[in-house]
């Protein structure tokens, strides 16, 4: 039976806005914080909502020392080093093209599965998908153009999506095994991520700093509280009632949404091969996202390996 589109799709719209805005966030929050700050004030913030959310659903976590220092190894890959990695990328492209260039965080999990996990090994048309998904990327980046060709930047935030890829990968391997559900494992993921980055943070604060910006500030409480937390959250409820295929398919609108605020709030501007380049990367996404049908043996074959 088909789930009605009523109790999934405000959810999925609620978890497509909030990460479609969350460059925008970021972007206003770099005008008084560091990168590192701003990955430190929004796990900050994203392990605080998530502790109120146990709170009401009145659930103590318990995990165990190996279950925490699993939960830390993904959080290093999924939180701690992209949240920093983004933003330092925003500071030299716009917030349109880092959105773009996060669409490719499924072609980095399809290879990282593929190379990670021996049982799940990647099928040709995944294969394909990913050739076509690095094709997408070189012209989202208009690679053609050496002279205006953003490296930096684009490395940055390409790294930033290959940390998505191993910890997605990282999270199917090590976290499988533990009971407690989305919320506790996202509270956890958080918290031990700003055990992590204080220490950063506090290193690179700058000496002489100036008054911070209302809009910086309001900024980094929404990116904790809406790109970092509660979409999550709300993420999962769509897993639980309509599968994994629909609710992934997100990637799809986040660029769209991004893009949007872009360029009617932060006025950036969206070149040609941008728009040309994601529709390519995406194409190369539901390729890579496929999974090979399985064949299922006649039942005299099946018997005769008896």
């Amino acid at each position: 039976m088909t789930a009605p589109t009523k109790s999934w799709l405000p959810a999925f719209i609620i978890c497509a806005v909030s990460w479609g805005s969350s460059f925008l966030f970021i972007h206003v929050a770099l005008e008084s914080f560091t990168p590192s700050e701003v990955a430190l004030g929004r796990v900050i913030v994203g392990a605080i909502v998530l502790a109120v959310m146990l709170l009401v659903l009145r659930h103590r976590p318990r995990f165990s020392r190996r279950d925490l220092g699993a939960i830390a190894l993904v959080a290093l890959a999924l939180s701690v080093v992209p949240f920093v990695l983004i933003p330092l990328a925003q500071q030299h492209i716009t917030s349109i093209l880092a959105s773009l260039l996060n669409a490719s965080t499924p072609l980095w999990t399809a290879f990282f599965v593929a190379v990670l996990i021996p049982h799940e090994k990647a099928s040709r048309i995944q294969v394909v998908g990913l050739m076509i998904g690095a094709l997408g990327i070189a012209v989202l980046l208009g690679a053609w153009n050496v002279e205006g060709f953003p490296a930096l930047g684009a490395a940055l935030m390409l790294a930033a999506t290959a940390c998505y890829g191993v910890g997605g990968t990282l999270s199917r391997i090590l976290l499988n095994r533990i009971s407690e559900g989305p919320v506790a494992l996202s509270g956890a993921q958080m918290a031990l991520s700003a055990v992590m980055l204080a220490p950063v943070a506090l290193v690179s604060a700058p000496s002489g700093r100036e008054p911070l910006e209302g809009n910086a500030v309001w900024a980094l409480l929404a990116l904790g509280v809406f790109g970092t937390s509660f979409a999550y959250a709300l993420f999962y409820k769509v897993v639980r009632v309509v599968g994994a295929t629909t609710a992934a398919s997100v990637t799809y609108v986040v660029p769209v949404i991004a893009t949007f605020l872009g360029i009617v709030v932060l006025k950036e501007e969206l070149t040609w091969y941008e728009p040309v380049g994601a529709v390519i990367v995406l194409a190369g996404v539901w390729l890579a996202q496929r999974k090979p049908k399985v064949v299922v043996a006649p039942a005299a074959a099946t018997a005769s390996t008896a």
